[in-house]
């Protein structure tokens, strides 16, 4: 059975999105949310104020946020008020454990449960009739699926290559990820990356994991490797900019974070990813932006030195679906490799030569 498909919630279209420093949360977040965690949201309602943060109906934590879209918006429901299905959460309390844990004498049995769950939803998934988890509609059951099948789908590559693909012998989870594929408003912007999900490895494995034993700093170091040959496919992967949407989205996501991304790309003591090598100043950084938003606009740009290590920094920083979509983040990606990249100086001596010759 094919998904129905039908208008889903063009309206949440029109908001605005602002990004929260974990690291450093704005006063102004902290006065408004009681948790002090995200996420939240403000209902834009007749008493909200653009210059006034809390005017606006608030809510937090993500079950309450679903909660309350799906009495916003009652002609889409997501169900979320509905149980919670056991077999969606035993996958993710069977995975952690599983995908980061040392190779142990527990660790075939924590592999057994894993694959003892992904079978439960498979069957879940089928007696459904799916394609999606409670049937033919998409559900907020799916969208806490989603993206632990998405992590484990690609982390184990890495971790644990011999585990088995997640949905191979299981169909009916096959049909669930190419539903979900067909969905634009989660592939093109909720849908993380390859690259994203592996460069976050290292930091899953250091909160996860024994990070001081030799085995994970070994996982690790395997993680960041893998990482940086995504890398190197997404910069000869120039069909990115074929997407204009995409590029326009990656123009308008830079844009409008540049600063905060000017200012993490030239971290000197960054907590995350610290293998990425930073540029000395914010204003490396800003050039490679610059550059960064003509080509994508279209147009032709070059930088310095400084600037390529900014550009490359940003690139190796950029995460799908956190700081824009995952085509965005393809364009975006690609556009400052290119911009990072170092001429060998016999490309430039041949340039030398060739206009003294011109002119002979």
């Amino acid at each position: 059975m094919r998904p129905r498909r039908r208008h889903r919630r063009n309206t949440l279209r029109r908001y605005d999105e602002k990004l929260i420093n974990l690291q450093d949360k704005p006063q102004w977040y902290l006065d408004i949310v009681p948790t002090t965690l995200v996420p939240a949201i403000e209902w834009h309602d007749e008493n909200w104020d653009a210059d006034t943060p809390g005017s606006g109906a608030l809510v937090w934590e993500s079950k309450d946020i679903l909660e309350a879209m799906d009495a916003k918006f009652a002609e889409t429901p997501l169900r979320s008020a509905d149980e919670e299905v056991a077999e969606v959460v035993e996958v993710l309390n069977a995975s952690v454990g599983f995908v980061y844990g040392a190779r142990n004498g527990t660790a075939d049995d924590k592999g057994a449960r894993f694959a003892a769950a992904l079978d439960a939803l498979d069957g879940v998934l089928a007696s459904s009739g799916g394609p999606f988890v409670r049937g033919g509609e998409l559900s907020a059951a799916d969208l806490a699926l989603a993206p632990t099948l998405e992590r484990f789908g690609e982390q184990l590559k890495v971790l644990k290559p011999e585990f088995p693909a997640l949905d191979a012998g299981r169909p009916a989870i096959t049909r669930w990820s190419e539903a979900m594929d067909l969905e634009p408003a989660y592939t093109r912007r909720v849908k993380g990356d390859a690259y994203s999900w592996t460069a976050v490895t290292s930091s899953f494995l250091r909160i996860f994991a024994n990070a001081s034993d030799a085995e994970t700093q070994a996982k690790i170091a395997k993680a960041d490797k893998a990482a940086a040959a995504l890398l190197a496919e997404s910069r000869a992967d120039a069909t990115a900019l074929d997407d204009k949407a995409a590029c326009a989205e990656a123009v308008a996501a830079l844009s409008k974070n540049r600063k905060n991304v000017a200012r993490d790309a030239a971290d000197s003591s960054p907590k995350t990813q610290p293998h990425v090598k930073r540029a000395k100043t914010a204003q490396a950084a800003e050039e490679a932006i610059d550059a960064a938003l003509v080509v994508l606009d279209g147009g032709k740009a070059r930088v310095s030195g400084e600037a390529k290590v900014a550009a490359a920094a940003i690139a190796a920083r950029l995460c799908a679906p956190r700081d824009m979509g995952a085509p965005a983040a393809a364009a975006l990606r690609h556009t400052l490799l290119v911009l990072a990249e170092k001429k060998p100086r016999g490309s430039r001596l041949l340039k030398a030569l060739q206009i003294f010759f011109f002119w002979l």
